[in-house]
This record gives C-alpha cells, structure tokens and sequence, in this order.
C-alpha cells in the first residue's frame, strides 16, 4: 500500500497543471483505486458501501435539462400588456389591472393569474420591443365596458386642441395595432394637468411638424419651450409681409 500511496504521489511531483480539467484527468485513473480501498473501521470499501447501501435510493435522471428562471408580480396595463425588463407582453384583455405572476427563463415568459397559465410568449432581448397576440386583443380594439377607445381619446385631445386632436389621430393612424399606442397617448394628453391646454396643445402642433411621437419627445418640447419658436418664426413672416412695411428697397 505504501509503494501504491508514493506512485500516487510521483505523479503530481515533477509536473505542472494548467487548468482544472487537467488536474481532473490526472486523478481520473487513482478513483477506482481510492474506492475500493478498504477502510479498517468498517471492514468495507467505498464501492462496497455505495453498491450495497445507496444505490437503491438513486433515481433516474431528468429528460430534460434544469431551467432556471425566475419571478416577477405584475400588473396588466391599461392596454393588456405587462412590463417585463422593459418589453410588452400581451395577455387576454377580460384581466386589465389585474395582478398576475409571471415566470420568465432565457427563453420563455409564462404569465399567471391566480395559479391559472394564461399566456406564454418568447422572450424579448430588444428595450421596448413587444409581443401582442391576436386572441388576446378585444374585437375592434375597445376596451371592456368601453372604458378607452379611439374616440374617447380624440374627443380629450379636441378638449385640449386642434393640435392636440391631429396629433392623437396621426398616433392611432400608424400604429400598427393602435391599442399599442394607447398609453403613450394617454401620458402625453396627461401632460396638460402640468403644463396646461394651451401649452400641450401648442407644443403638439411643434411636434407634427418635425415628425415626433414619443412621450419623452413631447415633454422635451414643453420643458424647453421649442414651440415657441415656431411661434416666433410666424409671428416675424406675418409681419415682415405686410403691406404697411415698405421694407429696406424703399429707401435705395
């Protein structure tokens, strides 16, 4: 046994390891040789012990691969989706401001309500992408009890402006699917309680006329006042064409 422990020992002596899966090879062959060694308290090997004692309770393997994932309590948005790491994932629109659990992997999004699976989705890798599925949207886009649609959001908007009504018009008319653009519109229509009606409605007609859309765009525009350089540019064409200014030929 001693001639076995310093062969043992010889052959990491003289020789340098560079990674674990080495040191793992070298050892590989010395495991039978350990576990068949009988130990002197109990009379029996490793092997022995294992064979006689714990193999009957192994089980079999998983078929699959464990999947970790984790989970998250959300609460359905006003236009069926729920946030997740900031993506949209739809679920049937009867629970609007439910709560509900979802359990997400790499690869899979699964949403609860009330221990029942009601939608499972791929899971998004893009800021802001969303997933809507057809069977979860109410038909022509309303809302249950008609508690939001397209005309309840023009007819706010024409409250607040001309402007403000063309703007919401032209949100509803790309949008793909316009229940997506529901709660931006209703962030920004929002915005009067803080900056006013005229004020929103004014910087909704800036916004049309360079093509932004989005809330972050709308408020940028209010807390900087860019309209009103629009209204300033009207304001000096007006005057500078009327026809009590004679303007600088007249004096050459």
């Amino acid at each position: 046994m001693q001639a076995i422990q310093r062969w043992r020992l010889a052959i990491f002596r003289n020789r340098t390891f560079f990674s674990v899966d080495e040191i793992n090879q070298a050892i590989n062959p010395l495991l039978d040789i350990y576990n068949d060694k009988i130990m002197k308290k109990l009379n029996k090997s490793r092997t022995q012990l294992f064979n006689e004692d714990e193999k009957q309770y192994l089980l079999d393997l998983p078929a699959n691969r464990y999947i970790y994932k984790e989970f998250k309590i959300a609460t359905v948005n006003i236009d069926y989706h729920i946030e997740l790491l900031k993506c949209f994932y739809s679920v049937p629109f009867k629970y609007l401001k439910e709560k509900v659990d979802v359990k997400y992997s790499t690869t899979l999004v699964e949403i609860y309500h009330k221990s029942k699976l009601i939608a499972t989705h791929p899971r998004l890798r893009r800021m802001h992408d969303t997933s809507t599925l057809k069977e979860h949207m109410p038909l022509n886009h309303q809302y249950q009890n008609e508690k939001i649609n397209p005309q309840r959001l023009l007819n706010w908007a024409a409250s607040i402006g001309g402007s403000a009504k063309e703007f919401v018009q032209n949100r509803l008319d790309t949008a793909t699917y316009p229940v997506k653009a529901y709660r931006s519109i209703i962030a920004i229509l929002s915005l009067s309680k803080i900056y006013g009606k005229l004020e929103l409605n004014l910087a909704l007609g800036y916004a049309l006329s360079i093509n932004a859309s989005s809330t972050k765009s709308v408020q940028s525009i209010l807390s900087k006042k860019l309209y009103m350089q629009s209204a300033n540019n009207v304001t000096n064409t007006v005057l500078n064409s009327h026809e009590n200014i004679r303007g600088s030929d007249y004096y050459k």
